[in-house]
This record gives C-alpha cells, structure tokens and sequence, in this order.
C-alpha cells in the first residue's frame, strides 16, 4: 500500500471568469466560488479572484507563490476562457479583447496569462504536491471545431504534478449546465472532491467517466501526472 506524501498545509489559488468583452460565460464564477467553499471545509487555505483583469491575475499569482512554503500541497484551478498559440497555453484574462490588427502570439503575450509561467513559479517554491485544474476553453455552442487550436495543448506534468482539464488537448468544454449553477466537469468534481481517503487520480477518473457520459462523449476530461504516491485531500470524516 503506498503512502500519501508528508504536507503541513493545504493552499488553493481559485479563479473564475465570466465577464469577457466578447463570448461572456455564464458558470464559471459558480464553479470557482462553489470549490472555493468546499476546499475551505476540507482544510485548504483558499485565495480567490473573480472577473480579474490581467494586472490583477498577474498579481493573485504572485501573491499566491509568495505564501507557499515546502512542505505545502499547492492547488490552483481556473474556469474561463483559455488558449493555445504556438504550443504556449494561455489563459485569459477579462480584459483580453483581440484585435486582430497584430498576429494573436504577439498580442497573447502581452494580453492573456501564460500557463506555463504559473506551473514555473510555482514549481520554483519546491512543494511536494501540486495540483493544476484547467477548467477552461469554454464554448456556448456544442460544434466540433474546424481546428485542433481551439482548446489547451498538452502539457509535462513536473515532478510530483498533476495536470488535470475539463475537456481533451485541442478540445472545449461546453458552458451548459445540468443542476442550474454548475458547469458539467466542476458539478461531477464537487460530487466527488470532499470524498474522504480518495486519491485525487481515482476522483478524476470517475468525474471524467460521468463528464463524457453526461455529454454523451462530447467532452472528454483529461489528465497528466507524474505523482508517485497516493495524494488524499481529506484523510478524515470531516467533509463539507
């Protein structure tokens, strides 16, 4: 039987983005907020952002590594529009408006938060655990994409990371609801978060099984990871 890894503090960096000034979502502060307050129950420290512009994102992230300590069990999630641009992902922020009077991999880069610039800072703080949920690359509309650049590009999980999507590498998530509040994938997520002794790989397994049967195959969740011990988010009865 394998051990969980030895951490003293759970921390979670939440951020949900509705209010775009072009395709707006309609879930994903429900589905921030909603996490928020079951990590919260569950033991984690929760810092959280709502519709943040790219200064503000910028600075929740930097804010957020700040705090980290060694011996932490790091989580972030985000749910809104995310990007990939010549095999860099990007998430965007609610001021992101492109224009296209420049190419977008120029204006990404100075517009849109880089993926891999959080997964960098925080690898930087050398905690044991991490966790990085991308509940993003939303769309109003269930059509197959005309191109493989709609969603996320995969990513390598670092040492001891777990990279978990909504949806496939080059696919969306559909912004539709079933209980009124939740997208599909954070709705199955909260079901099954607060599950005590369950590791975190088997929970997202079972929330990508009732995503894909949910949406009867449209939306298949996705996950990468280099964790080499059993990683429980709750190890008691205590749940919210």
């Amino acid at each position: 039987m394998t051990s969980s890894p030895v951490y003293q503090r759970k921390r979670a960096l939440l951020i949900g983005i509705n209010t775009y000034r072009t395709d707006s979502l309609k879930y994903c502060i429900n589905d921030a907020n909603d996490l928020a307050t079951t990590l919260d129950r569950i033991g984690f420290k929760v810092l959280q952002g709502v519709d943040c512009k790219r200064t503000e994102f910028h600075q929740m992230v930097e804010n957020f590594v700040k705090g980290i300590q060694r011996t932490d069990l790091t989580f972030f999630y985000f749910s809104g529009h995310g990007k990939q641009c010549e095999n860099e992902n990007y998430l965007l922020p609610s001021d992101y408006d492109y224009d296209y009077k420049t190419r977008e991999s120029i204006y990404l880069l100075d517009n849109a938060v880089s993926v891999q610039y959080i997964m960098k800072k925080i690898y930087h703080t050398y905690c044991p655990v991490t966790i990085f949920i991308f509940d993003c690359c939303r769309k109003n509309v269930r059509t197959k994409g005309d191109s493989d650049q709609q969603g996320l590009s995969p990513m390598h999980a670092s040492s001891e990371t777990l990279i978990a999507y909504a949806c496939a590498p080059g696919a969306v998530a559909v912004d539709e609801t079933r209980n009124g509040r939740n997208g599909y994938f954070a709705e199955h997520l909260l079901k099954h978060i607060k599950t005590p002794n369950n590791d975190i790989e088997d929970i997202l397994k079972i929330v990508a099984r009732e995503v894909k049967l949910q949406t009867a195959g449209f939306q298949v969740p996705f996950r990468t990871s280099s964790l080499t011990e059993k990683v429980c988010l709750v190890t008691s009865n205590v749940q919210g």
